[in-house]
Formats: C-alpha cells, sequence, structure tokens
C-alpha cells in the first residue's frame, strides 16, 4: 500500500454522451408520463396532413457506420416563409433498428437574409451525439428548388464545399432523402456559429 497511487486517472472530455434521449425525448424511449408530450414532436401544429413532407435519413460516422445514439434538431419557417411562435421547431432521433430518422414537416418558404437577398427554401439542422463535444450544425436544402442565387450556397460553390451533401434528394411525391456523413469522403458541410 506504500506505493498506492493517490491520484485520479484523467477521464476523456465531455460529449453529448448516450443518454442524450432521456432527458430530451424520454416518451420517444418508452419513459412515460413524465411529459404529455416531447419537445418538437410536432413542428407545425393544425396544418392539413396533405401539407406535410417528409424527411427521412441516416446519420454516418467516418466508418460508414449508421448510428442511432444521435438526436437532431431543426428550426424552419412556415410554407410562406414566416417564422411563427411555437412553430418550426422539431426534435427527432433515428429509430434503434433500422437507423433512420423521420422528420414530418411543412416544406419551408423563401426567407431574406440580414442583407435582405433571397434564401432558398431550407431547414437547419444541428446534430448532437455521443463523440461530439460540439453541436454540428448545417441546413437541408431541397432538390428541383433554384439553388443557384442563394448566398450560402455561392459561398460553399466558391470554397469548392460539397453542395450535394446539403440537398435533400426527392423520391416520391412528398418525401425527400437526406443523409448526413460526419466524416470521410462525403462529409456534409457543417457551419461554424
Amino acid at each position: 500500500m506504500k506505493n498506492s497511487k493517490k491520484l485520479l486517472d484523467e477521464t476523456p472530455s465531455q460529449t453529448a454522451g448516450p443518454f442524450l434521449h432521456i432527458g430530451c425525448m424520454p416518451n420517444k424511449i418508452k419513459i412515460n408520463n413524465l411529459h404529455k408530450s416531447d419537445l418538437g414532436e410536432i413542428p407545425f401544429k393544425n396544418k392539413n396532413k396533405t401539407e406535410i413532407i417528409t424527411v427521412e435519413g441516416s446519420v454516418f460516422d467516418g466508418n460508414g457506420v449508421a448510428l442511432d445514439d444521435v438526436m437532431l434538431e431543426t428550426w424552419q419557417c412556415d410554407e410562406n416563409g414566416q417564422f411563427i411562435e411555437d412553430n418550426g421547431f422539431a426534435r427527432f432521433i433515428p429509430d434503434n433498428f433500422t437507423k433512420k430518422f423521420k422528420l414530418f414537416t411543412l416544406k419551408p418558404g423563401r426567407v431574406q437574409n440580414l442583407e435582405g437577398k433571397n434564401q432558398s427554401p431550407h431547414i437547419c439542422l444541428s446534430i448532437s451525439s455521443r463523440g461530439l463535444n460540439m453541436t454540428l450544425n448545417t441546413r437541408i436544402y431541397f432538390e428541383g428548388e433554384d439553388l443557384i442565387k442563394d448566398p450560402i450556397l455561392s459561398i460553399i460553390k466558391k470554397n469548392k464545399g460539397n453542395l450535394d451533401s446539403l440537398v435533400a434528394k426527392k423520391i416520391q411525391k412528398n418525401v425527400y432523402i437526406f443523409d448526413v456523413f460526419l466524416q470521410g469522403e462525403k462529409e456534409t458541410v457543417f457551419f461554424d456559429i
């Protein structure tokens, strides 16, 4: 005991951890009776089902493995380009089995940036996960929209960024696919905000 070590070993830096869902989405993981519903479960209330689109996909790590210990949050305007109180925020997680997420929302309208320039319809997306010590932020744009004049996309294109990584592809009438790649050749463009 004379040579016993009195100091504790260092621990790795804190990340979002595998317990993100417990505090943020208890109903989704079958911990019931804490809240009537999870925050962000329905981004737009009182909308007709025919107006709702689905954005689905997976989040892949640097080895191309789809993750399920990820929480995604979105913020967006409505179909008219208006930000309305208590609408437009969504929080969701991938399915444990399929590793796919599904966002049921409205297709956003155009909004202007601070300089008064029109932006292409988009959804702001943030990603939190075990292994990340900060939230990653990106955007979801939509195939078939005029993306050429968007101020943000113009900057990315000028810097030879992967524009395709920001565009959700239409696979059915109201269904888009949008995969996120955290690292590697297909890495999604993330914003430093």
